[in-house]
């Protein structure tokens, strides 16, 4: 039985997913990666679907600016039919790093068997060790955190999120691109990531009643708001894909994530005028932007929701809500505290309409 309970409690056992699984994430890691020729690869793919799909879309500036090379993230079903295709040049050159939580996924084994076949060095991200996608990637890292009860992914979400950010990082040191070079680099970059744990809690601590509040906001006139779009760029997009994917799996309320710049060519002329827009805006570059949306929205009428540092006046002064994230060393790492918000405010709003997680839709 799924309960909203369950998301709360996962919620708050984030940071200490951090503290215990870095350090043993990060070995395997380095003896997954110990058959895979880094310095002659050329490109990354991230895989996965749903959660999986969405740490891939927020990992991939921690490839791009720590291992060199391009990196993207693709649905499963779009690497299956057209990432075989290219770009021209020898498939040993790109690593396929296939994502998922229960490591189970059909269609996803599929994809990694015949990725495999066709050449591509592939690695399997899962949360648990021995998996059906393990074994047809041939190579394993596996964050597992032993979970037994029912909950749309918060904890393995940012598990796999967590395993992925570490493989740029040891991938960035095989490829000597790390900032500063040699070994030193590479365990300081560990470091950080295991030091995310603080601003995680903090968040988590910070961020309970306004997404509590928020969610009594946007039920009190006795229908829930709906759509509700979660705009973002780089890192913040796929936190906001994520954000999105909780409100639809909690509370059964349609909800999407939209890039800022496509947000304001397109959603803005959107009915009603005074719709909810929430707007990821952390640290880095595509933070002047943001601002500059939100404060554009909120002219226009939006009810804007800025999910950003409290001490962020150029959004937290015109939002008509906030909901706080701690900010972390770097933008790369951002992800880590960007989306601990959506697994409390799914649960709140789920709560506020009397729903359980996963029973939107109809039967299956």
């Amino acid at each position: 039985m799924y309960a909203t309970g369950t998301m709360l409690r996962q919620s708050a056992a984030l940071a200490a997913d951090i503290e215990g699984l870095t350090g043993p994430v990060a070995s395997r890691v380095g003896e997954a990666l110990g058959s895979v020729p880094g310095e002659a690869l050329r490109r990354v793919v991230l895989v996965g679907s749903g959660d999986s799909h969405h740490a891939g879309r927020a990992a991939q500036l921690a490839f791009l600016r720590l291992t060199g090379l391009p990196c993207e993230a693709l649905g499963t079903q779009q690497f299956l039919d057209y990432g075989m295709l290219g770009p021209a040049g020898p498939h040993a050159a790109t690593l396929v790093v296939a994502v998922s939580a229960s490591g189970s996924s059909p269609r996803l084994v599929t994809t990694v068997r015949r990725a495999r076949a066709h050449g591509f060095p592939t690695l399997a991200v899962t949360g648990r060790a021995g998996s059906a996608l393990g074994e047809a990637a041939g190579r394993e890292v596996a964050a597992a955190l032993g979970l037994t009860e029912r909950s749309p992914g918060i904890r393995t979400y940012q598990a796999s999120l967590l395993a992925l950010l570490l493989l740029a990082v040891r991938l960035g040191g095989v490829r000597h691109t790390l900032p500063g070079g040699g070994p030193a680099a590479e365990d300081a970059l560990v470091a950080e990531i295991a030091a995310t744990a603080d601003a995680v809690r903090a968040t988590a601590d910070a961020a309970d009643a306004p997404c509590r509040e928020l969610a009594a906001r946007l039920t009190e006139a006795g229908r829930p708001w709906a759509p509700l779009v979660f705009a973002g760029t780089g890192p913040a997009g796929g936190t906001a894909m994520y954000a999105a994917a909780k409100v639809v799996e909690a509370a059964g309320l349609p909800a999407y994530a939209q890039d800022l710049e496509e947000y304001w060519h397109i959603e803005r002329f959107a009915d009603p005028a005074d719709a909810p827009l929430v707007v990821l805006a952390p640290p880095g570059l595509g933070h002047p932007r943001a601002a500059e949306l939100a404060a554009a929205a909120t002219e226009r009428g939006r009810r804007v929701i800025a999910v950003a540092d409290p001490d962020d006046t150029a959004l937290t002064t015109t939002a008509w809500h906030t909901v706080p994230v701690t900010g972390t060393a770097r933008e790369e790492w951002s992800p880590l505290t960007g989306h601990v918000f959506a697994g409390l405010l799914g649960a709140r709003l789920a709560d506020r309409l009397d729903r359980t997680p996963f029973s939107g839709g109809g039967p299956d």
